[in-house]
C-alpha cells in the first residue's frame, strides 16, 4: 500500500509538471543595462542598480494559458504597486511569421523600425497599476483584461499570464522584440523619457535600459539601439547560442592558423 500511494505521487507531480511547456527562452547578458551606451539610471534613490537589467526571457503555456517571464537582477516595489514590482515598463512584440506585420516600434515619444520582413502581429505592454494591455496588429484588437502581471516568489522573475483564448498559441518559429524601460504613470504610454531631475533618466539616447539581443556582434544591443532598426531574436539559426559560439570557435581557429604561418615565415 505504501508504495502505491508513493507511486501515486510521482504520478500526479509529474502529470502536473508536464503541464507546463517552455517554447523560448533566451538569456541576456548581465550588466547591460545602458541602453545604447550612454544610458543613466534616474538619482533618486529609489532606483536601485540592476533594476532594468534583463537577465532571461522566456514564455511558456500551462492550462491553456500563456506565460512571459522577464527575470531581473533587481526588483523592488516602493510604492507597492499589486503587481509586486514599481520600476519595470516592459515590451514584447512578436514576430509570428504571418503576413508583413507592423515594420514600427513605438516607445513613449520615440520610433524604432524593425527588421526588413520582421513585422509585428503581437505586442504585448507590460507596466504596473493594472496598465498592461495586449495589441494583435490584424483588426486592430486591444485587450485591457485577461493579462495578469505578478511577482513570482523567486523575487526576481515578473511573469505575465495571457488568457489563452486572446491570442494565438505560441511556436518554436516565432521571434521576440523585447524591450526594457523604466515605468512612468504621467509620461505618454507610461514610459519614462530622458529629462533632467532626479526622476527622469539620465544620459543620452532612447529610454530603453535593455534589450534583449546578443552581446557581440552585427546585432549587439549598442548597434541595434543607436541605428533605431531592432532585430528579433528567436530559434533560428541567426539567433542560435550554439551557431554563433561554433562560427566564432572556427574564427579564432581560423586566426590561429594564420598567425601561426605568419610567424613560421618570419622566422
Amino acid at each position: 500500500m505504501k508504495r502505491f500511494l508513493i507511486l501515486l505521487c510521482i504520478v500526479l507531480v509529474g502529470s502536473g509538471l508536464a503541464e507546463a511547456e517552455v517554447i523560448f527562452q533566451r538569456s541576456d547578458p548581465r550588466g547591460d543595462d545602458y541602453g545604447s551606451g550612454k544610458l543613466l539610471y534616474p538619482e533618486h534613490a529609489v532606483y536601485e542598480s540592476g533594476l532594468f537589467d534583463l537577465q532571461r526571457f522566456s514564455v511558456g503555456r500551462e492550462e491553456g494559458n500563456i506565460y512571459f517571464d522577464f527575470r531581473f537582477a533587481k526588483i523592488s516595489n516602493p510604492f507597492q504597486a499589486p503587481e509586486g514590482f514599481f520600476h519595470q515598463r516592459l515590451e514584447v512584440y512578436i514576430s509570428t511569421g504571418e503576413g508583413a506585420g507592423q515594420k514600427k516600434i513605438t516607445i513613449g515619444s520615440h520610433e524604432f523600425k524593425t527588421a526588413p520582413g520582421q513585422g509585428w502581429q503581437i505586442r504585448l505592454a507590460v507596466a504596473p497599476f493594472g496598465e498592461s494591455k495586449l495589441f494583435l496588429a490584424q483588426g486592430g484588437q486591444i485587450f485591457l483584461s485577461g493579462i495578469y502581471p505578478e511577482l513570482l516568489d523567486d523575487g526576481a522573475t515578473i511573469r505575465v499570464w495571457v488568457d489563452g483564448d486572446l491570442m494565438p498559441e505560441p511556436d518554436k518559429s516565432w521571434r521576440y522584440y523585447v524591450l526594457v524601460g523604466s515605468f512612468d504613470g504621467l509620461a505618454p504610454d507610461f514610459w519614462r523619457d530622458v529629462g533632467s531631475g532626479p526622476w527622469q533618466v539620465g544620459g543620452e539616447g532612447p529610454p530603453v535600459f535593455d534589450l534583449l539581443a546578443p552581446c557581440w556582434g552585427r546585432y549587439n544591443q549598442k548597434n541595434q539601439l543607436s541605428s533605431l532598426t531592432l532585430q528579433p531574436v528567436g530559434m533560428g539559426a541567426l539567433n542560435s547560442p550554439i551557431i554563433i559560439l561554433s562560427a566564432c570557435f572556427v574564427g579564432l581557429l581560423v586566426g590561429g592558423i594564420v598567425l601561426w604561418r605568419w610567424f613560421r615565415v618570419r622566422t
